[in-house]
């Protein structure tokens, strides 16, 4: 039984809501309609402000667009539950203020929560081994800028490695602000280089910051990097949840 317009419309924006992009052949497969269907549900959907309409592709309104030459497989984590990581990095800004001295990790979060740092301050003193972080950063004139040299992660666009991890023995910051791959009993990274580093990192800086939406409670990853007693403040986008994580990582250590 083939789809009313509604329904085949809705369809539509579900599989872009997990696709994020799909081109007009993906669609007219997936729902058997023909290209001339297709167009008229495009140019509709357009007009409604819901899809972006590109050469050869379509795609949802609140797809980040990439202001640098972002590779494919950050794109797509930038992606991933965007406007939770917006309330998340939101929610950070208030745990930062003039002057500060901040590492900020790697990382798609990171990435946004640097982005919110410039729109928001006057004067900070960044550090940070995160290759899109540190392209924001060039932007912003009235911060103290700091590249973490070493080796470059192609796939998690960030620099690590013996050459990053001596840097960071040499330093001293007021605030590491950092995401994860996977929260359980701490922390954990899909790179051992990326666990390695935040190690180093969190012994070099006072206070520790995580910024997770709530999906990294749901996923896994191999490689421990913190524990829950290192981190003094969980930042989420779910109050609730939190709120418990929070208390039960206090209540721990006060046993």
């Amino acid at each position: 039984m083939s789809l009313s317009k509604t329904e085949r419309q809705e369809k539509m924006l579900k599989l872009l809501e997990q696709q994020h992009k799909m081109t007009p052949e993906d669609f007219s497969e997936i729902l058997d309609v023909s290209m001339t269907t297709l167009r008229r549900d495009f140019k509709e959907l357009k007009e409604r402000g819901d899809i972006f309409v590109g050469y050869g592709f379509v795609q949802t309104k609140n797809t980040p667009q990439s202001d640098s030459n972002m590779n494919k497989s950050f794109l797509n984590r930038l992606s991933e539950n965007n406007e939770k990581k917006k309330i998340v990095v939101q929610k950070a800004l208030e745990y930062v203020k003039e002057d500060d001295l901040l590492f900020i990790g790697e990382g798609s979060t990171c990435y946004l929560f640097t982005k919110l740092l410039i729109k928001n301050f006057f004067s900070l003193k960044i550090i940070t081994n995160g290759l899109y972080a540190l392209n924001a950063l060039s932007k912003a004139k009235n911060f103290d800028v700091e590249g973490i040299g070493g080796t470059l992660l192609t796939d998690f666009n960030s620099f690590v490695g013996p050459k990053a991890e001596n840097m960071v023995e040499d330093i001293y910051v007021d605030k590491f602000f950092f995401s994860c791959g996977s929260y359980r009993d701490g922390t954990y990274e899909l790179s051992p280089f990326t666990a390695s580093l935040k190690k180093k990192v969190l012994n070099r800086s006072k206070s520790h910051y995580l910024l997770i939406d709530s999906n990294k409670l749901e996923t896994i990853a191999p490689f421990y990097a913190a524990k829950p007693e290192e981190i003094d403040k969980i930042i989420m986008d779910d109050d609730k949840l939190e709120k418990e994580i929070n208390n039960k990582v206090r209540n721990n250590l006060e046993v």
